[in-house]
């Protein structure tokens, strides 16, 4: 039986990080609005912030948090990921002919790479979920750990409900090759940020 409290706390701990939106956040949207299966989108979302979340309450962000080494290593690396997808999402906006045109769905296997490294690869999703969410609910009493851990799940569930669900009511006035290539601009501008912020608090933290 959960704890009561503890869900709540997780629950709102959850909302506070995730109604901030991040690179994947705007991906997703991008996405639902391509016309992308709701489920499917809802599903990467909320599975890669549960998978994450439970990593770090079972002891990732105590291991990163004992080993510098490896948690600059990582982070480099979702530096470059953030990077590249950027570009390419930079690259979108500056093409009219790589912007979608409004019709059927994407077939199930055209961009899910991206949105799925973005989910579990993307550095600030780890912030989130491993080294905030997941730092506070391994402090917790093990009885309390379950019932954090499904409350901050819940409030994920809800943020990526209502983001898809969002753009599913807007995506006929919206899914134009103009909206897409306005979007692919918001996807370069959130990873291109991510990663130059990143980047600057990484090179100030290894200053003298």
């Amino acid at each position: 039986m959960f704890d009561l409290s503890s869900l709540l706390q997780g629950f709102i701990l959850g909302l506070g990080v995730f109604l901030c939106p991040g690179p994947k956040d705007v991906l997703i949207l991008r996405e639902a609005l391509a016309g992308r299966p709701s489920m499917l989108l809802i599903g990467i979302g909320v599975g890669s912030d549960a998978a994450l979340i439970a990593l770090g309450i079972l002891g990732l962000s105590a291991a990163l948090s004992q080993a510098p080494s490896w948690q600059a290593a990582a982070l480099w690396l979702g530096i470059g990921l953030l990077l590249v997808h950027g570009a390419k999402a930079l690259r979108n906006a500056l093409s009219p002919s790589s912007a979608p045109h409004p019709g059927p769905a994407p077939a199930l296997s055209t961009g899910l790479r991206p949105l799925l490294l973005n989910s579990l690869l993307n550095p600030a999703a780890w912030m989130d979920t491993v080294l905030v969410i997941g730092t506070v609910g391994a402090a917790l009493a093990p009885g309390a750990r379950a019932g954090f851990a499904t409350g901050a799940v819940a409030a994920s569930l809800l943020w990526f409900c209502a983001l898809v669900a969002g753009a599913g009511r807007v995506r006929r006035h919206m899914a134009s090759p103009r909206t897409m290539r306005l979007l692919d601009a918001g996807v370069a501008l959130a990873m291109l940020g991510m990663a130059a912020y990143l980047a600057w608090a990484q090179w100030q933290a290894a200053s003298p």
